[in-house]
């Protein structure tokens, strides 16, 4: 599965930040359903999966997670 989002998709407060480059290392967080990131040396929410009543669960999966100024790129790899 491939999972698309635009930066006009996260948290407001970050989208211009992450079309800046100033956010980094986007990862998924199975227990709060959501995509956290560097941003200003902090760990941050930068996306809510609940938003779009989809509930995450890495027992039968794994992922891999690509980066960029048109957003992020989330593959779901069953396991």
């Amino acid at each position: 599965m491939i999972i698309q989002i635009s930066p006009e998709e996260l948290l407001p407060q970050f989208v211009n930040s992450w079309k800046l480059g100033h956010i980094s290392s986007p990862t998924i967080d199975y227990a709060d359903n959501a995509i956290y990131a560097v941003y200003e040396g902090k760990q941050i929410i930068l996306f809510r999966f609940d938003k779009y009543g989809w509930i995450n669960d890495n027992r039968y999966n794994k992922y891999l997670v690509s980066a960029g100024a048109a957003g992020i790129l989330i593959q779901i790899i069953t396991t």
